[in-house]
C-alpha cells in the first residue's frame, strides 16, 4: 500500500480531518505499525517522524485533495513566536477521490479503517501523549526487550528526548491496550 493511499484512507477513517502535524505523524506511525507497513519513520525531536508521510501530505494538498488551515493555540514558545497548529481536512475533491478509492481498493480501505478503529479503542491521547507513546514504542522496539518506565525514560535521553516515568507509564498503558507492549515491574 502506498503512503499516499494509506494517508488518504486514514483521513477518511478519522472523519476527513486531522488536527496538527504532530498528531498526523504519530497516527500514521501507529497505523504503519498496526498494518505492518514501513512508512519511513526515523527518530526526530517530537518522536518518530517520516519525511515520506510529510511529502505525501503535501502532495495531497498540492493536488487539491486536502486543505490546510493554521489555528493559533494562543501560546508563545521559547523562541518568542506564537505557537500555531496546522489542521488538515479532505476537500470535496479529496472526498470524491477517497470514495472512488474505497470502492476500487476495498481490501486496503478495510485494513486501514480497522487499524484506525483499533488505535482509537486503545485510548484518546492528545498529540503530546501520542508523541510520548510513539517515542516509548520506538525505544522499546529499538532496545528489543521489555523495559520498565525508568529504563525507557533513561533511554530516551540518548535520542535527546525528555520524558518522565509517569508519562511513559501512561504511554505504555496505551501501547498495551493497542496490544503492542506490556509494562515490566
Amino acid at each position: 500500500m502506498t503512503i499516499s493511499n494509506a494517508l488518504q484512507f486514514m483521513y477518511g477513517a478519522l472523519g476527513g480531518a486531522i488536527q496538527g502535524k504532530t498528531n498526523l505523524q504519530k497516527k500514521m506511525y501507529f497505523l504503519g505499525i498496526v498494518l505492518g507497513e514501513d512508512f519511513g519513520f526515523e527518530p526526530h525531536y517530537y518522536g518518530p517522524y517520516s519525511a515520506r508521510v510529510a511529502a505525501a501530505n503535501r502532495e495531497l494538498k498540492a493536488l487539491g485533495f486536502l486543505s490546510e488551515s493554521k489555528a493559533s493555540v494562543g501560546n508563545v514558545g521559547a523562541s518568542g513566536f506564537e505557537i500555531a497548529r496546522h489542521d488538515f481536512q479532505l476537500t470535496t475533491d479529496g472526498m470524491a477521490v477517497l470514495e472512488e478509492k474505497k470502492k476500487r481498493m476495498k481490501t486496503d480501505w478495510e485494513r486501514v479503517r480497522e487499524a484506525v478503529k483499533r488505535i482509537e479503542r486503545a485510548g484518546e491521547l492528545n498529540y503530546m501523549e501520542l508523541s510520548i507513546a510513539a517515542k516509548s514504542y520506538f525505544l522499546l522496539n529499538h532496545q528489543g526487550k521489555p523495559a520498565g518506565a525508568d529504563e525507557i525514560a533513561a533511554l530516551a535521553k540518548k535520542f535527546g528526548w525528555t520524558i518522565t516515568e509517569q508519562e511513559v507509564a501512561k504511554a505504555v498503558q496505551f501501547l498495551s491496550d493497542l496490544e503492542l507492549a506490556t509494562m515490566t515491574a
